[in-house]
């Protein structure tokens, strides 16, 4: 809990013997949970017939579903030699049915990233879930931005988290906490409750597991809007089980205090029969907005407490039911005794968004995720996670793993995994508004996961792809403006343009368009292209609003290009010219001719501030992206194409410099050829920026440089995108829990590495993908498009037995269909729209197999 010096107003209402202490303006939402408490209690004959028989071990009637305890405790001691630092995957303890009929289990890491930056979420999810059920931890020495870290101590499992982020951590919120104690009142309440971990955290899909010094066991699995906590007390202590239910638990940000999420308040209320509760909390703070938001619950346990103790501040109360408090940070909430060989404990807990009847819709949402035949039942609910993994993501991919390199298997599946989590579907009643359009919310942020994250998404899952767009829509339609950032309902943080219009512009180039009303989308964008948002001051960069919009467009009407009047002015040129392209692309497409062609025209606004005779003293060529005043004239103080000095939120460029945002024409490549001369400077400018032939100036852990490996396709030299990206995969994205180059942001960094594993590279807000050399010999995409085999021959060298998996890293021909191809590029209706087959031919020699090939298009180039 969290304890803080405060000013407290609290309300606390003894329903034992109904007297009032104080008031507060809970009540109207009190009076409609205290009529309906019979109501909420849930029963389930199966449900109490499986709590008396509850194993310790986690098996199967038919046999090994788990391991069994014998061998279980074998293989302790092995896992913890192997794994002393860190959470960790671990194969062997992987249940040996599961592992045979999903073979994914045995390669996605679910620590992956989840130390040096990453931020990576490690707890249990379904794909796109708003449950994410994870560990927080306090003391680790960081920030906790997805709750876990390898050190600190527990202080919670908590339902709702947020994965990959930067910024500040987000959510950490519907906690419990296991513990021991004679009885409640020797439970020390005035200070923050955590505890130490006795062996690294263990976890795969569908299922996590932790272990606390005091013995207990806490393991537990999810669902998409609820999930199942299991515990194990070690009845030879002596001490009773106690379980606290946390209501001000939240992730801090202690690197950033400005961002960080502050408790307003809130209430949690017992039911008569002590086996479930209920409540709703009240946050403010974070990330995206300062505003207030709120989330509501629905807890229950699979056997009564024996007595229970409200906590309020440093006070504590016995047997009382219903605690309400509305104060700043007040740690507040309730104690659960249980009897003293109970053994092990469940608890279901369901949580909601919902702004009305929110403890209602969080109960609807528990019975919805696990229906009486199911209560309880954590077998299922392990079973049931990993089978909607399948079912959603894996089953689209074949390969045969006994031929292929487990390392890049692990990187394959593991990115695929870490692409699925985030936006967040809470269509329906967690919407913050009544509607019968798709709801998506934790956006963290558009700006990283326009450029390869959704036009993923867009591949694997049309539906999901549509009902995205259609939420951006309905977003616009209900606040004015589509978002960049956006997180509890709250839309913040627009880093550079109104990267919305790209994804709207990539889902409607490939033909997403179930149930999407695109003249609505268009006059989104144009929203984001023609409106000046209304200022709302950030501190952090007040020159403009950064809550959603183009917080810049005064200058971009008025001049073309961004000036320093506002933050990011390079970063903002460079990203609304992109911008304007995207409203090009839906525009032409609805046949609205003159506006295509007058946002074509400003999207080349970037050449305004391309600088030809702009220099840098360590390389001998000239001409980069430099910013400029209202007169025309460019900035030279505090200039320098090697620099974006702190790169923030206050300088020109935004997580890259100059001489990395002036390959962020993706939609004109041909002009900036034209810019830079010829093929050779072209050639050697991409070098320069990769550690394989340059001085490796370009960050491919921040997102402006995702597409930039792969220009070289645009000057014909296909070897050298295939040398490179073969480089940055080997160098840069690793295995295990410091694998990732920087945050993953919502699964941008997993995006980038499953394309460059794959063989091809979309070019967001187009229909053009860039080839380089996959790094698997046979793959099989089986989209709703049609199905796409990927044959690799002669992939692996198989010269030196004691690395099997050397490979060719160069392309020596390419066959689409059965016909040669010879230029490195392919549109999306030819690569999925039908069979398709895609044969790679390899070589160890660098051939130059496209040299007279049809260049890539510049979709936005205007002669």
């Amino acid at each position: 809990m969290i304890l803080h010096a405060t000013l407290t107003l609290c309300l606390f209402i003894n329903l034992c013997s109904g007297i009032v202490l104080t008031k507060w303006d809970f009540f109207s939402e009190i009076r409609s949970i205290k009529g309906a408490e019979s109501s909420n209690k849930v029963t389930s004959s199966k449900a109490s017939e499986e709590n008396d028989a509850s194993a310790v071990s986690y098996e199967l009637n038919l046999g090994s579903y788990w391991l069994e305890k014998e061998w279980e405790d074998a293989q302790e001691q092995e896992f913890e030699e192997q794994h002393k630092s860190q959470g960790q995957l671990n194969c062997a303890m992987i249940p040996p049915v599961l592992a045979e009929k999903y073979e994914f289990l045995r390669y996605v890491d679910v620590f992956y990233g989840t130390e040096g930056g990453g931020h990576m979420f490690p707890g249990v999810t379904v794909p796109f879930g708003m449950c994410k059920m994870g560990v927080d931890v306090i003391n680790s020495g960081s920030d906790a931005y997805s709750g876990y870290d390898p050190n600190g101590e527990v202080c919670g499992v908590s339902m709702l988290h947020e994965s990959g982020t930067g910024g500040s951590p987000t959510y950490g919120v519907v906690s419990q906490l296991p513990m021991l104690a004679e009885d409640l009142s020797t439970v020390d309440i005035k200070s923050q409750i955590a505890f130490n971990r006795s062996k690294p955290d263990f976890g795969h899909i569908g299922y996590y597991q932790v272990n606390l010094y005091t013995g207990i066991k806490i393991e537990f699995s999810a669902s998409a809007r609820s999930g199942l906590y299991r515990y194990t007390f070690p009845v030879e202590s002596g001490l009773s089980p106690v379980i606290m239910v946390n209501l001000t638990q939240h992730l801090h940000s202690y690197g950033r205090p400005w961002w960080t999420q502050n408790f307003d308040g809130g209430y949690i209320q017992v039911s008569s029969d002590m086996k479930s509760y209920q409540g709703k909390a009240y946050f403010s703070g974070g990330w995206s907005d300062p505003g207030t938001w709120s989330v509501s619950f629905y807890g229950v346990f699979d056997q009564p407490a024996k007595t229970i103790r409200a906590f309020h501040g440093s006070e504590s109360y016995p047997g009382l039911r219903l605690n309400i408090g509305k104060s700043v940070n007040v740690n507040m909430g309730i104690l659960f005794q249980f009897r003293k060989n109970a053994g092990v404990i469940k608890s279901h807990v369901g949580v909601s968004f919902s702004p009305h009847n929110g403890t209602i819709v969080a109960k609807d949402n528990l019975l919805n995720d696990y229906p009486s035949k199911a209560f309880f039942d954590f077998n299922n609910s392990v079973s049931n996670v990993i089978k909607r993994w399948d079912d959603e993501v894996f089953s689209k991919v074949v390969v045969n793993s006994e031929i292929e390199d487990p390392i890049i298997l692990e990187k394959f599946y593991t990115s695929l995994y870490g692409a699925h989590f985030m936006p967040t579907d809470k269509s329906g009643k967690e919407a913050p508004w009544s509607t019968e359009e798709p709801y998506y919310d934790d956006w963290f942020t558009l700006w990283d996961t326009f450029r390869c994250l959704h036009p993923l998404i867009n591949l694997f899952n049309k539906k999901r792809g549509a009902d995205m767009v259609r939420s951006l829509i309905e977003i616009w339609r209900r606040e004015g403006f589509m978002p960049d950032g956006r997180s509890a309902g709250r839309s913040g943080r627009t880093q550079g343009g109104s990267n919305s219009d790209i994804v709207l512009a990539d889902a409607f180039i490939k033909g997403i368009n179930s149930g999407i009303d695109w003249e609505d989308g268009l006059k989104a964008m144009q929203t984001n292209a023609e409106v000046i948002p209304p200022y709302i001051r950030d501190p952090i960069a007040p020159d403009s609003t950064n809550k959603f919009g183009r917080g810049a467009l005064q200058d971009w009407l008025n001049y073309g290009y961004i000036t320093r009047a506002f933050s990011r002015s390079v970063t903002r040129t460079m990203e609304y010219s992109y911008n304007d392209f995207a409203l090009h692309v839906v525009a032409k497409g609805l046949g609205h001719d003159a506006l295509a062609q007058r946002y074509l025209k400003r999207s080349s606004n970037w050449q305004k501030i391309w600088n030809f005779e702009a220099l840098s003293d360590k390389y001998n060529y000239r001409g980069f992206v430099q910013p400029k005043d209202n007169k025309g004239n460019f900035y030279t103080e505090h200039y320098d194409p090697l620099s974006c000095f702190g790169c923030y939120w206050q300088d020109d460029e935004y997580e890259g410099k100059p001489i990395e945002y002036g390959w962020a024409v993706p939609h004109d490549i041909l002009t900036l050829k034209a810019f830079i001369g010829s093929d050779e400077i072209f050639a050697q400018r991409l070098d320069d920026m990769f550690g394989l032939y340059g001085d490796g100036i370009a960050d491919i852990g921040n997102e402006p440089s995702f597409l930039t490996p792969y220009l070289f396709n645009f000057i014909n030299r296909q070897f050298r995108t295939s040398e490179t990206i073969d480089y940055l995969i080997e160098n840069k994205f690793l295995t295990g829990v410091k694998g990732l180059p920087g945050n993953s942001d919502a699964g941008a960094m997993q995006a980038w590495l499953w394309f460059g594993l794959t063989g091809f590279y979309p070019i967001a807000g187009t229909d053009i993908y860039l080839i380089t050399s996959p790094k698997i010999s046979y793959l099989e995409l089986r989209f709703e498009s049609g199905k796409i085999t990927i044959q690799a021959y002669n992939l692996y060298k198989r010269t030196n037995p004691s690395n099997p998996f050397s490979r060719n890293v160069y392309i020596r021909e390419l066959v689409v269909n059965g016909k040669q191809l010879p230029r490195n590029w392919l549109t999306h209706q030819e690569l999925f729209e039908g069979f398709n087959r895609l044969e790679f031919f390899m070589t160890d020699v660098p051939t130059p197999w496209d040299a007279y090939g049809e260049l890539p298009p510049s979709r936005g180039h205007i002669n």
